[in-house]
């Protein structure tokens, strides 16, 4: 497919030391094969998932994906918490986006977009991530072998994230 040339030419001349977004065009073909599924409906394992809404991209998502993507390239690990041990609530609210739904894909050594869908449409958690009804905004970074696909919804302006952890004197 000729789309897939473009957006593995398109991610391999990412900067890894700036947090540049992709091309419009990259972003537009993520959020429309994600979406196409989402608008569809599909089967994760043996559940089906019911079409939901459709999701935009957020570029504080971005920043955050990005910066997950690279530590575990810089630092040699996978995981979906980062070298200092914090979550993906965490990391997104650090990152400055006030969440209310947060989530978190990862993926290593697929060399395009089209593979690390497909492989996460394989894992049920994965799927099931990508069609969770109450997210809203998405973005997807890839650094090298990892790839980082975060989800949110922003929590209304009115209220703001509360820390589950409160530590008393």
């Amino acid at each position: 497919m000729k789309w897939i040339i473009l957006l593995s030419f398109l991610f391999v001349g990412t900067a890894e030391n700036d947090f540049a977004e992709p091309a419009n065009e990259q972003k537009k073909l993520m959020i429309d094969a994600v979406n196409s599924i989402r608008g569809k409906g599909c089967y994760c394992g043996k559940r089906y998932m019911e079409p939901v809404q459709p999701i935009v991209w957020d570029g504080i998502l971005y920043k955050s994906a990005f910066t997950q993507a690279k530590e575990m390239k810089d630092f040699n690990f996978f995981a979906h918490f980062s070298k200092d041990g914090l979550n993906i609530g965490e990391r997104l609210q650090k990152a400055g986006y006030n969440w209310m739904v947060a989530g978190e894909n990862l993926g290593e050594g697929q060399k395009t977009f089209e593979e690390v869908l497909h492989d996460w449409l394989k894992s049920y958690q994965h799927c099931t991530m990508l069609m969770h009804p109450r997210v809203e905004e998405m973005a997807v970074a890839k650094v090298d072998k990892y790839w980082v696909q975060h989800f949110g919804k922003k929590m209304p302006e009115k209220n703001k994230q509360q820390n589950p952890i409160t530590k008393k004197d």
